[in-house]
């Protein structure tokens, strides 16, 4: 919920800066201000979209998780644990890789060696794919941008 609590309080700024120049009868800062409200408000309603969440619950603290009930339990079927040449040998064996990237790629950074994997995956002809969650990382847009600085399209 932290990155929406973000947007939140940048949107607050925003309009806080518009009420500054309405009260100083200044309409560039009241300007300014309204685009950054309703900017970052935008923002707040895409992502709490994309995480099924109403703003009023992540604002004011969220929903408690339901209870497990013995009849809720579902088979996802077998687990199966992978090794690194386990792994290799699935991108060799693939006609296509969605890379699925998430907050730990930033804390490794990691973002330099997953623009030299998909290069590699390209030129032995997979299609390379990236699913990308708006909210993931810490900050929205975060992993887009790790991924644009180490030059993956």
């Amino acid at each position: 919920d932290m990155p929406v609590v973000i947007t939140v309080l940048n949107s607050y700024s925003g309009w806080a800066l518009a009420a500054e120049g309405a009260l100083l009868k200044d309409p560039t800062l009241a300007s300014v201000g309204a685009l950054i409200g309703f900017s970052g408000a935008i923002l707040t309603k895409i992502m709490c979209d994309a995480m099924n969440r109403d703003v009023v619950e992540v604002v004011l603290g969220g929903k408690a998780a339901a209870p497990v009930v013995e009849g809720d339990v579902v088979d996802l079927g077998p687990h199966r644990e992978i090794d690194a040449a386990g792994a290799a040998a699935a991108l060799v064996a693939a006609n296509s890789v969605l890379i699925v990237p998430g907050y730990g790629l930033a804390v490794a950074k990691a973002q330099y060696v997953v623009a030299e994997l998909v290069d590699e995956l390209r030129k032995a002809g997979k299609k390379v794919g990236f699913g990308i969650h708006p909210v993931a990382g810490r900050m929205p847009g975060q992993l887009n941008v790790l991924l644009a600085e180490a030059g993956v399209p």
